[in-house]
C-alpha cells in the first residue's frame, strides 16, 4: 500500500463515509469532469480542506468510491474453506453476491459513468477494472486454489477459472441493465442464472477430467 492510500485511512471515519457516499451520488450524475470536489464537499456537509485530508485528489476519490462499492456489496471474499456448506452452496452463495454486485444501481452506474469518459480520461476505466473486476477476479481465484488443496474441485488454472465463472454469470444480463434494457431480472431470474452457472462449472471442473484452459481477462 502507497503512501497515498494510507493517508485516506486517516480522519474522522464518519466524515470519509460522507465524503464518500457524496462521490457515490454526484460522479454517476454529473460525470466525473463536471463534479467538483466543492460540489463533493457541499454534499457530504463538510469543507473542501476536510476532502483533501481524505483524499489526495479527485482521481484517488473516485478510485477509492469503487473500493468501498466492492467492500460494501461483495461477499465473494467471505469464501472459506472453514465454510460447512457443500462447495454447490458456497458458489451460488458467491456467484449470486457477485451478480448482486455487478447489477446493483452504484455499480451500473459507475460503470456507465467510466464508459462515458473513457476517451477523455482513460486512467478511470483502468482503475476501475483493476480496484473492480480485477479485484474481484482475484480473489474468488484464491478461493479456486483453496478448494483445489481440499480436492472439493480441480481446477489447473484456477485464474482462468475465475473468469470462465464471471463470465458466465454476467452473460446474461449484465450487458442489458447497462444499456437499460428491459425487463429487468427479477431476484429469481438472477438465481436461476447462478445455479445455471453453477452447474456448468461442476461440470468443468467437479470431476476427475478438469478443463484445461490458460485465457485471461
Amino acid at each position: 500500500m502507497t503512501a497515498a492510500k494510507k493517508k485516506t485511512r486517516a480522519g474522522d471515519p464518519a466524515k470519509r463515509t460522507a465524503i464518500l457516499a457524496a462521490a457515490t451520488r454526484l460522479f454517476p450524475a454529473q460525470g466525473f469532469t463536471d463534479t467538483s470536489m466543492d460540489a463533493i464537499a457541499a454534499v457530504a456537509g463538510v469543507t473542501k480542506q476536510t476532502v483533501y485530508a481524505h483524499f489526495n485528489s479527485k482521481d484517488e476519490l473516485f478510485e477509492e468510491m469503487i473500493i468501498a462499492l466492492c467492500d460494501k456489496h461483495s461477499e465473494a471474499a467471505k469464501a472459506s474453506p472453514g465454510n460447512p456448506k457443500p462447495i454447490q452452496e458456497q458458489l451460488f452463495d458467491a456467484g449470486l453476491a457477485f451478480l448482486n454486485f455487478v447489477t446493483s444501481d452504484e455499480c451500473i452506474a459507475v460503470t456507465r459513468l467510466v464508459i462515458s469518459e473513457v476517451n477523455r480520461h482513460p486512467a478511470l476505466a483502468q482503475k476501475y477494472y483493476e480496484d473492480g473486476t480485477q479485484r474481484l477476479l482475484n480473489t474468488f481465484a484464491v478461493f479456486l486454489k483453496e478448494q483445489n488443496k481440499l480436492r472439493t474441485l480441480s481446477i489447473p488454472d484456477p485464474e482462468s477459472a475465475s473468469s470462465y465463472f464471471l463470465a458466465l454469470l454476467k452473460g446474461r444480463y449484465y450487458l442489458r441493465m447497462v444499456l437499460g434494457v428491459k425487463p429487468r431480472p427479477t431476484a429469481k431470474d438472477k438465481e436461476e442464472n447462478v445455479r445455471d452457472t453453477v452447474a456448468i462449472f461442476m461440470r468443468l471442473y467437479g470431476g476427475r477430467d478438469p478443463l484445461h484452459t490458460h485465457s485471461r481477462f
